[in-house]
């Protein structure tokens, strides 16, 4: 069974995930933006060593801001960002901290660069890559089993920013629209606000509602 527990982090209070499967006991967290107390502790409490994987959606330093200092606390843990976002994690103009800090993030490098339907394995489990480009160049959703987590690429009702460095709206409509499209409904956990379903998102998000692909801003 998979555990997933949110924990709003940094002044942005973006969404980092633990995501635990009670049953291979081990785990993986999404998009550590920021220090927290509460998630060192849970991390510690089932252990370092079994956190395999630091998931990163996207590159911007309120997702990925304490990747280093996590990568410290679980060594073991690979470090996964989209192929075309690698260079982000060393770049305060892209990932925005320039803007927000005189002294940017803590800089680091990927363990793997994944692109599009690239599979990541999680004992009997597989974590499914898709590209969702409009946030930024190298943006990607993590799909397992029923759950996909969009970082800033669908949230509840909306989508991301598309203004900053390498964003683009007609890329984000194309995103969106695969999102759409995927079969099924998925659980959706987003990079900011609260947990959404797909066929929500599909009756009531403004850019899946019959635009089809046509940059509608």
């Amino acid at each position: 069974m998979i555990e997933i527990e949110c924990y709003p982090v940094g002044e942005l209070q973006a969404n980092c995930y633990y995501v635990f499967d009670t049953e291979q006991k081990s785990g993986f967290i999404v998009d550590p933006g920021d220090y927290s107390a509460k998630l060192n502790n849970r991390i510690k409490k089932d252990g370092e060593e079994k956190i395999k994987y630091i998931l990163l959606t996207h590159g911007h330093f309120d997702h990925i801001g304490y990747t280093a200092a996590l990568k410290t606390l679980c060594p073991s843990a690979k470090i996964v960002i989209g192929k075309d976002d690698s260079r982000f994690t060393e770049n305060d103009v892209l990932n925005l901290s320039s803007y927000f800090s005189e002294n940017g993030i803590k800089h680091f490098k990927a363990d793997a660069e994944v692109s599009d339907n690239d599979t990541l394995s999680f004992g009997d489990k597989t974590i499914r890559v898709i590209n969702t480009p409009g946030h930024t160049a190298g943006g990607i959703c993590y799909i397992i089993e029923d759950i996909i987590f969009t970082g800033d690429t669908i949230m509840s009702g909306t989508t991301g920013r598309t203004d900053f460095p390498t964003g683009s709206n007609k890329e984000m409509i194309a995103s969106a629209n695969r999102i759409k499209n995927l079969e099924g409904d998925f659980r959706m956990f987003c990079g900011h606000g609260g947990p959404t379903t797909l066929e929500y998102e599909r009756k009531h998000n403004f850019i899946m509602r019959d635009f089809g692909d046509e940059d509608i801003y």
